[in-house]
């Protein structure tokens, strides 16, 4: 029976060590979205966690690692996420709209520190962005598959259009640039993909060349 105590003692540290890292973690998002990659130090993280700079660098050793371990989790929460909406059953149009909306509310959320990770030039976040933009392209094509007869292009080009305009460059143009609402930003994402992917194209009449009196 001796080895009980211990192994409780043990799962009760592992418990706390996970609370902390999380912990961590959270400060170091919400200091990355307040000051920006380059002035994220780890002894802000540590104030802003409420522990010990040593204590933070016990569960990363290097701000590198600290900020790719906050991207990876932020990458694995959207996925799941987003899976969950490609895993649905209905009509591609409506499961595509519910994948725009679900992107871009992941870009609203994250704010400028979502920015800031996806722009920071680090080896192994830059990987993880190929990463998740390898999967985000695979996922629309699947959503988009089943629509293959009706698409009003080839498969491989309407997922290339959905791709782009899921991209966090395309909210931030439309969000900052345009000044659309979050709202407005949606819809015009949403209703630009189900008239170029999937609605009848218009009939314009045909152009005749103005007559001239002789």
């Amino acid at each position: 029976m001796s080895g009980v105590p211990r192994k409780y003692a043990m799962d009760t540290r592992n418990e706390e060590g996970a609370l902390l890292r999380r912990r961590v973690m959270d400060a170091a998002f919400e200091v990355l979205g307040e000051v920006g990659a380059d002035r994220l130090t780890m002894d802000l993280v540590a104030t802003r966690a409420g522990a010990a700079t040593r204590t933070v660098y016990n569960h990363f050793g290097s701000r590198q690692e600290l900020l790719a371990a906050v991207y990876a989790d932020l990458l694995g929460t959207n996925r799941n996420l987003l899976q969950r909406i490609v895993a649905e059953t209905g009509e591609p149009p409506e499961r595509l709209r519910q994948f725009v909306t679900q992107m871009y509310d992941i870009y609203e959320e994250g704010g400028a520190a979502f920015t800031a990770l996806i722009e920071l030039d680090e080896p192994t976040i830059r990987a993880q962005l190929q990463d998740m933009r390898t999967w985000r392209r695979q996922r629309l094509t699947q959503i988009l598959r089943p629509a293959t007869k009706t698409l009003r292009l080839p498969l491989k080009h309407a997922a290339a259009f959905a791709f782009v305009t899921t991209n966090h460059v395309t909210w931030a143009a439309l969000r900052e640039d345009a000044g659309l609402t979050q709202r407005q930003a949606i819809h015009t994402s949403t209703t630009a993909l189900r008239t170029a992917l999937f609605d009848e194209p218009t009939t314009h009449p045909p152009h005749e060349p103005t007559r001239v009196n002789a």
